[in-house]
């Protein structure tokens, strides 16, 4: 396995002492100085070097570095830190100034030939590395640039080149004192051919050096001809090194003429990376031949021995413990004078030591090997004897030993993390060393909100580090799973804004992409971008995002089911990339495009980002994250106002040339589906269901009458304007301005699809804001001057009054699947349009309410209005009807309604009992008119009462259907009100069994004034009932109910003499309910007609009767209203169309409670209808019904839904009010009864009645009276008594319907007090009615097989009582 190759940076560094005579020689040949020439010669081929153990290592390539000792002298008393910030500047600098030309050569590359030149490697990251690998300035913290050799050199053209040599050899050098002084000390002369000494003389010069210093001598002859020069010749290009620091400005890109004889290749027409310099052949091998030699038979040896040397050092003092060390000095002890100061490197007789300056002596060829034993830190440096080794022996390759001594200056945290990636093997111990070197460099960083920055230093220093293990490493090994290496440069990359930083980042992005991982890439190029736009490199930052954008857009490979995309509707290479990310990077490019001088592209980009954010939630600021506590700030906004702001531009600077670039909003407001149009009969405001609700009802009232059709509305009149209703919805979360909003319509047969015909006027409306998020409807008015049938195509507007934009309203039809063709792809029938048609005015009505102002009712007020209807067509109306709403109360007025008369104290009269809904209410013309036509122009004022019979917010819709005559086609008009209901009073009921004889109940009224204000005049109270009639229990007077004040009334119920239709009704309900739970099909039958007794309490003739035509139709619009309203709640699983068929409209035991009320300071009347208890026993009627469909055998489904709604419907029928279910035995025992005894005599044997009263109108009951033991409570009996029972414990009665028994219970006394009655229980047993033939007695009893037990209430303070008293 070939040796690492190790970057140039870590080459050896061999520093040049010429004296005055050597430049003028070059320079008069063309030539730069002579460390550039010598570079020029680097690196060299083939050459072997030995390790430790004699091991020879071949090296297929050796740098080496060469520079001139006094810019090493200049450059080292720098502060490493200001140096290392003018070294990140200076990049920064040179990448600014090149980075335009880069970005023109990777394009052109690109499109000449497809990007092979550029396929591995970038010209910025090159550059980057080329400006590190250039620093040749030793640092205190590693050794690589401390110098190995002193070249001194001297030519044969000099007056006294042995006087010049030992000047040079005696010189003075200004190093500080962390410098390492270990150095090969080499001489050099140059005897060129013009030369005054001859080449025999320039031997014995040669011989005289040799002799006085040394071997490490060599005569170099050159013959440097000047006229003509020679030939340029390809050279590497030698590493841009950081100028002075009053020099920093970077050149410019295309090289300046100058004195040093290197001319860059741009203009010899050679690569950009290469130079040329002007040498003949001979010179160039006798260069070579120098620079060869001074390596393989000087400076290699020379190290080798070093390496040798201080690896016995180096091994010794390993060899023992430091613990015995120690012990040893404790127990034997140690003076200062056996333990000499280290010395320091290279220190022999010949160097002497001082503060800043180190003299060369005149006999050091080689420095003193032996006197270098030291392992010490030098000045305060870290480049000790031991660091020296190991990167001796790196540079040499002996690798195992370098990895020894590193990983030792490791655990000692005296470096080595940086080297160890480079000569070792790849395991996952070196990304754990790249990170420690990383992380040694800054420190532990404080924990603080803003990103910690690193100093210029350890940003320097951590770029360096980069930039050797990405070049050091080899890619393979790099970009592997056990490394990965671009992992590396992003952790070198501190979070500082600088170029170097940001071409990390960009390296980074590109070794991802080189290995596949493109959305790591993309976030690492947008990193980059964003430090090159913040430092001012616009053009880098802008190809960047432009990398970064490309992608994120790039689609991700999923293997899935073909099945998935169809049922998703989407196609497999449908991909709009991240939509958290892409808007953010299309945004920077904008903003770059439009501080460049595209405005144009800005533009373009600007207008891109106007669409409506996929997760608003999940986007955070570009410039840092956003407050939890604040709502995000909106994206849209600052998209918006930036292409506001660049379209502004472009178009006060361009002109007319904003219509070349093809610009289309990216957005669409309208929306096409809930576009509709709107003749003047169409109502704008109201519910859509209701007015559906009222045309089905009126098509099913007339399908009986006749086969007529109700026109649909839709078609418009000529001259007559119609509205296009746009819906415009704003998708962005910003607000928009939209102005010269208009509709395109055009002629169905017409050709010309472009035109608008001069028989249209279209309105156009200006300054439309729609707020973010928000939804319009706005109406276009269109009118037509000559029948046509029109279609309205498309939308047009301006998007703030700078973008002119056009959508379609055509919307997609339906999916086909008739054929298999069609069903085995997509295939739609053609789009829809809408469509208009515009008829000669014939059939048109106008309605509107005379006052439309805001209306407020108060609950159950009569309020009297009207309508104005007015024929605006061109023909006569003589068939009128109107609908009203399901839950409106309308009366409309006539003038052949009969006067009302005083009404009786109990009314009678039958009612339909049927859920149905009202039937449309035909209006006589003659009536309401002066004729029974209403001729073209004519209008007519309709009044009507509304109830306002349930609080809320309400639409009061009327819609009136009229012809002209017998078998022509309806047509319709409608009107709509809105208006609020709110309550004055509340109205609660109780009800409890009464122990009189006159009535069974008594039935408690509660009404509250709840208004804050206002009296409330109660004037009448009426109750309505099938099987019971109320009556007041006391004088009524007229009641004034005071603000937050409470009324009271007691009613007495009893049962009817006569009640009509209620067995009937119970037995309707029971057998429509039979068929729907048996699964057959429910009649649609009507329930039988029920007969109703209302009584009324009010004073005097003032009695409101319900048999007059309004009221009593507002009490059946109320009570359907209450019923539907509880049927539906009730039985959800039953469908609405049936429930006309199987529920009655009342209950025949219920009884409804009508109040009257009045204001009389405000001149308002009216009355609420409230649902009062339900009176009498019930047994279950519906038991049987559904005892047998819960075991009936029912046909088993395969869905599990139709099984669930059968039992539901079950248990709903089961509760419902017309199977309930009540113990109908009433207990009554005498209560305050007092008897007088003188118990001087004896024992006292009193009496009480207990009265069982059965409240069932049907059934008997069979009750068991049981007289228990008292209770033992010694609480209870320190109140009350308890009864001592004496006598018969036990009654048994059989009660009749509606009838009561009487039961003497006997008490033995043996002391005055108060005895509590409450020890008893009651047992019912409810029984069938018996025939008509038998006697209700214990042979004909037949048991229903309801049990009921019934104890006196527990916790009742006040029982029944009997008191005693010792007369």
């Amino acid at each position: 396995m070939p040796p690492p190759t190790l970057p140039s940076s870590l080459s050896p560094h061999v520093c040049i002492l010429a004296s005055p005579d050597v430049q003028p020689i070059l320079s008069g040949a063309g030539l730069p100085s002579l460390p550039e020439i010598l570079q020029c010669f680097s690196p060299l081929p083939q050459i072997t070097t030995r390790t430790a153990t004699l091991t020879s290592v071949a090296h297929s390539a050796f740098a080496l570095r060469f520079s001139d000792v006094t810019e090493i002298e200049d450059a080292v008393h720098e502060d490493e830190e200001q140096r290392a910030s003018r070294t990140m500047d200076w990049i920064g600098s040179r990448i600014h100034h090149r980075c335009e030309r880069w970005l023109d050569l990777v394009e052109t590359d690109i499109r000449e030939t497809g990007g092979k030149m550029w396929r591995s490697r970038t010209p910025w990251w090159d550059e980057v590395k080329r400006c590190v690998s250039g620093d040749h300035v030793p640092s205190s913290v590693e050794g690589w640039n401390h110098p190995v050799s002193l070249i001194l050199v001297v030519s044969t053209t000099a007056v006294n080149p042995l006087q010049a040599l030992q000047d040079l050899t005696s010189r003075a050098f200004d190093f500080p004192p962390w410098m390492d002084l270990t150095s090969l000390r080499y001489f050099l002369i140059i005897h060129p051919s013009n030369s005054s000494l001859s080449d025999p003389i320039a031997e014995s010069l040669f011989n005289a050096v040799k002799k006085q210093y040394g071997l490490h001598s060599f005569l170099l002859p050159l013959q440097l001809p000047t006229d003509p020069l020679p030939a340029p010749v390809p050279v590497p290009a030698p590493p841009p090194r950081l100028p002075g620091a009053s020099g920093l400005d970077t050149p410019p890109l295309q090289p300046q003429p100058s004195a040093g004889g290197l001319l860059s290749s741009n203009a010899a027409g050679a690569d950009y990376n290469g130079n040329t310099i002007r040498l003949n052949s001979e010179d160039i091998h006798q260069i070579s031949r120098f620079v060869r030699e001074f390596l393989t038979m000087s400076l290699i040896p020379w190290m080798e021995k070093c390496v040798v040397e201080w690896n016995e050092t180096y091994s010794s003092s390993r060899r023992l413990p430091s613990r015995l060390i120690t012990s040893t000095r404790r127990f034997f002890g140690a003076t200062s004078a056996s333990s000499p100061s280290p010395p320091s490197h290279g220190s022999s007789a010949s160097i002497s030591s001082g503060v800043s300056r180190y003299t060369h002596g005149s006999n050091a060829s080689v420095s003193s090997i032996s006197s270098v034993t030291s392992i010490s830190t030098m000045g305060g440096g870290n480049v000790n004897q031991q660091r020296r080794l190991a990167e001796f022996a790196t540079i040499l390759g002996d690798f195992k030993l370098a990895v020894s001594v590193w990983e030792t200056l490791r655990k000692e945290a005296r470096g080595g993390s940086d080297i160890l990636p480079l000569i070792s093997s790849p395991t996952p111990a070196l990304p754990l060393h790249a990170d420690h070197a990383i992380s040694s460099l800054t420190g532990p960083q404080p924990r603080q909100a803003t990103p910690f920055e690193a100093p210029a230093l350890a940003q320097y220093r951590a770029l360096v580090y980069a930039v050797r293990w990405e070049t050091g490493v080899t890619r393979e090994d790099f970009l592997g799973s056990v490394l990965e290496g671009e992992r590396w440069l992003v952790k070198a990359a501190s979070s500082a804004e600088e170029p170097p930083t940001a071409m990390l980042y960009a390296e980074a992005a590109f070794l991802s992409e080189l290995k596949g991982a493109r959305r790591r890439a993309a976030l690492w190029y947008l990193v980059a971008a964003d430090k090159l736009e913040k430092t001012g490199i616009k053009p880098l930052a802008m190809y960047f995002f432009r990398k970064a954008h490309d992608l994120f857009q790039d689609r991700i490979p999923k293997e899935l089911s073909p099945s998935f995309w169809e049922s998703e509707d989407r196609t497999s290479m449908q991909w709009e990339g991240f939509h958290a990310v892409l808007p953010g990077i299309e945004h920077e490019l904008g903003r770059l495009l439009y501080t460049t001088g595209d405005t144009a592209g800005a533009v373009k980009y600007f207008l891109r980002l106007l669409t409506p954010a996929k997760d608003a939630t999940a986007l955070s600021t570009a410039n840092g994250v956003s407050s939890p506590l604040l709502p995000p700030p909106s994206r849209d906004k600052m998209f918006l106002e930036d292409f506001r702001v660049a379209f502004k531009h472009f178009k006060a600077t361009e002109g007319e040339a904003w219509q070349k670039l093809g610009l289309q909003l990216p957005v669409s407001f309208c929306q096409a589906k809930q576009t509709r149009v709107r003749s003047p009969g169409d109502s704008v405001h109201g519910d859509s269901t209701i007015w559906e609700k009222l045309e089905e009802d009126w098509s099913y009232f007339w399908t009986s009458n006749g086969k007529e059709k109700l026109g649909k509305s839709g078609k418009a009149a000529v001259n007559e304007t119609f509205w296009v209703d746009l819906v415009l919805k704003n998708p962005l979360d910003v607000e928009v301005w939209i102005s010269a909003l208009t509709v395109r319509v055009r002629d169905a047969s017409a050709q010309d699809t472009e035109n608008e015909p001069d028989f249209l006027e279209v309105e156009r409306i200006d300054d439309i804001k729609l707020g973010a998020k928000d939804t319009r409807t706005i109406p276009i008015g269109v009118n037509c001057t000559k029948p046509a049938s029109l279609v309205v195509t498309h939308v047009t507007y301006e998007f703030f009054s700078l973008l002119p934009a056009t959508e379609s309203l055509a919307v997609r039809g339906r999916r086909l699947n008739d054929t298999p063709i069609q069903r085995q792809g997509k295939v739609y029938a053609p789009d829809t349009l809408i469509k208009v048609e515009v008829e000669e005015a014939g059939q048109r009505l106008y309605a509107h309410f005379v006052d439309d102002r805001h209306l407020v009712l108060a609950q159950g007020e009569y309020k009297r209005q009207s309508v104005w209807l007015t024929n605006s067509g061109t023909r006569p109306i003589r068939d009128l009807w109107v609908l009203a709403g399901e839950d409106d109360a309308v009366w409309i007025e006539t003038n052949n309604e009969p006067s009302s008369s005083t009404a009786p104290k109990v009314e009678m009269f039958q009612t339909t009992n049927s859920l149905a809904p009202r039937t449309p209410f035909r209006i006589p013309l003659e009536t309401v008119h002066t004729g029974p036509e209403l001729a073209p122009g004519e209008e007519v004022q309709l009044p009507f009462v509304l109830h306002a019979a349930h609080h809320g917010e309400h639409d009061l819709s009327m819609l009136f259907v009229f012809r002209e005559s017998k078998d022509a086609m309806f047509h319709c008009a409608r009107v709509v009100r809105q208006y609020e209901v709110r309550p004055i009073i509340q109205i609660t009921t109780s009800v409890r069994p009464s122990a009189s004889l006159d009535q069974s109940y008594i039935v408690g009224v509660e009404v509250e004034n709840i208004t804050g204000s206002s009296n409330v005049q109660i004037t009448q109270l009426s109750t309505m009932g099938a099987l019971w009639t109320c009556k007041s229990m006391q004088p009524y007077s007229p009641t004034s109910i005071p603000p937050r004040q409470v009324v009271e009334f007691s009613l007495g119920a009893t049962p009817c003499e006569s009640s009509k239709g209620t067995t009937e009704t119970t037995e309707f309900v029971a057998e429509k309910l039979e068929a729907l739970l048996r699964g057959d099909q429910v009649p649609t039958t009507t329930p039988p007609p029920l007969t109703l007794t209302c009584t009324h309490v009010a004073q005097g003739p003032n009695v409101v009767p319900l048999q007059t035509p309004t009221t009593r139709h507002f009490l059946h619009c109320g009570r359907r209203t209450m019923t539907a309203q509880a049927t539906a709640s009730a039985h959800p699983d039953i469908p609405a169309r049936l429930h006309q068929s199987v529920f009655p409209l009342r209950n025949p035991a219920t009884v409804d409670v009508v109040l009257f009320w009045e204001l009389p300071a405000q001149r308002r009347a009216g009355h609420v209808l409230l649902q009062g208890p339900t009176l009498g026993a019930q047994h279950a009627p519906l038991r049987e019904v559904v005892e047998a469909a819960r075991t009936a055998k029912v046909k088993r489904s395969m869905y599990a839904e139709t099984d669930r709604e059968r039992l539901a419907i079950l248990q709903a029928v089961r509760t419902c009010e017309w199977n309930q279910e009540t113990d109908p035995v009433a207990v009554f025992v005498k209560d305050g009864a007092v008897v007088e005894h003188d118990f001087r005599q004896g024992p006292c044997r009193a009496s009480v009645s207990v009265t069982l009263r059965n409240m069932s109108l049907t059934h008997p009951a069979r009750a068991v009276l049981r007289l228990k033991e008292p209770s033992t409570d010694p609480e209870v009996q320190r109140e009350r008594l308890p009864p001592p029972y004496t006598g018969r414990l036990i009654h048994r009665y059989i009660i009749p319907p509606s009838q009561s028994v009487s039961a003497e219970v006997k008490l033995w006394t043996s002391r005055p007090g108060c005895y509590a009655l409450d020890s008893w229980t009651i047992e019912t047993e409810v029984g069938e009615p018996p025939d008509a033939a038998d006697v209700l007695s214990a042979a004909t009893w037949k048991s229903r097989g309801l049990r009921y037990v019934q104890n006196p209430r527990a916790g009742d303070r006040r029982p029944s009582r009997l008191w005693t008293s010792d007369g």
